[in-house]
């Protein structure tokens, strides 16, 4: 019978926001928004080498991991950074990976 292991929930969330942008396509989609600001779907494929339904894909996957936000206008979705998901992305790195310089212990299990 298999164990099931139990992490600790910061290397577990850590785990889940990096898996949501495991992929270039939604990196670069996360970029894009950064630079330009709110955009609609159409506008990301426009812009980027991507179709429309590679494009809804990754901002749904994006949108379910919390690292983005939409926001319906008209008939148009409106897509944006949560910012603040970002910094507690790279706050999680932080502090699992001991970048700033302090010795830690951590609990694996």
């Amino acid at each position: 019978m298999k164990k099931k292991v139990e992490f600790e929930s910061s290397v577990a969330d850590l785990a889940k926001l990096t898996k949501a942008i495991g992929h270039p396509a939604r990196i670069t989609i996360m970029l894009h928004l950064m630079e330009e600001g709110a955009c609609t779907c159409q506008q990301i494929v426009d812009e980027l080498p991507y179709s429309q339904s590679t494009v809804s894909g990754h901002l749904q996957k994006l949108k379910e991991e919390g690292l983005i936000k939409m926001k319906s206008h008209k008939t148009s979705s409106i897509y944006s950074m949560d910012k603040e998901v970002i910094q507690k992305m790279s706050n999680l790195l932080n502090s699992t990976f001991n970048l700033g310089g302090e010795k830690k212990q951590l609990s694996l299990f």
